[in-house]
């Protein structure tokens, strides 16, 4: 891709868009209310509200979780950078919008490898002079923290916040999704945090096991390689790190409601904030 020299290597001309296959980023956005989307995302997002219409709710609840942990570390631990992996199109209340509202001068790298993620990120951030877009592939933390727009936005001696939203599924290895969360940790300094939420497939025969891997196939059929953790495997990408409370948990316990969902679409996501000691 060319670069634009006119804007200092913050834009680059957009790759083509495969439009016949379903994104993961556009059904993401599409289950959210969002409009970048095409017939073939539309497809997937009909068969899995098919097994799981509580969808939208829970992805906005997602959302929710990562407004509240950004405000967070930046009220409570004074952590003023953050680097989101996978971050997806531009949304309701992104990382860089949340930061700006407790900290304008918080710094905010989103990643991401997808072509219609690059063109919308680079749109959206056009002129902000604290949110930079780089492109890249968060499985190879090696080539991601070398990344100039990176280096050039963060200080990686200091602690950053690492958001991995919703993106380790695409990881089929559980070991390979565990040396990627490492990858990125034991490069950053004490006080670094990771942020991280995962679908949850408990596997133990229950309602709420079988519900899971209803999502799981449907997703599959778009993607291949989607794997759901049980929620042990899921703790493995946090070992080493100091767990906030309320641990490792699902959203439904994130923020207990008292009325259940009767197919326990609430816990089929996990949640957790860690911090590097």
């Amino acid at each position: 891709m060319e670069m634009d020299e006119g804007t200092g290597g913050r834009r680059r001309t957009a790759p083509d868009v495969d439009m016949q296959r379903p994104n993961d980023a556009r059904v993401y956005d599409l289950l959210l209310g969002g409009k970048d989307n095409y017939e073939t995302d539309r497809q997937l997002a009909q068969q899995v509200l098919k097994v799981a219409p509580e969808m939208p709710e829970l992805l906005q609840a997602n959302r929710r979780w990562l407004a509240e942990v950004v405000e967070r570390l930046l009220r409570e631990a004074a952590v003023v950078q953050f680097l989101d992996l996978g971050s997806g199109l531009p949304t309701t209340d992104n990382t860089h919008e949340i930061a700006a509202r407790v900290n304008p001068k918080a710094k905010v790298v989103y990643l991401d490898n997808d072509p219609t993620v690059i063109r919308h990120g680079q749109a959206l951030l056009a002129d902000d002079r604290h949110s930079f877009f780089a492109e890249g592939d968060l499985s190879d933390p090696a080539a991601v923290l070398a990344n100039p727009i990176i280096t050039g936005a963060l200080d990686l001696g200091r602690p950053v916040a690492v958001i991995q939203c919703l993106v380790l599924h695409h990881i089929r290895d559980t070991k390979a999704a565990r040396e990627i969360v490492v990858g990125y940790l034991d490069a950053l300094p004490s006080g670094s945090y990771l942020a991280l939420t995962h679908p949850c497939n408990p596997r133990d025969g229950s309602r709420r096991a079988e519900f899971a891997t209803g999502v799981e196939e449907k997703l599959r059929l778009g993607f291949k390689a989607v794997t759901f953790r049980t929620p042990d495997e899921i703790a493995t990408l946090f070992e080493g790190l100091e767990l906030l409370d309320p641990g490792l948990v699902s959203l439904g316990e994130w923020w207990p409601s008292p009325t259940a969902s009767p197919t326990g679409a609430s816990h089929l996501i996990m949640a957790g904030l860690a911090r590097k000691p």
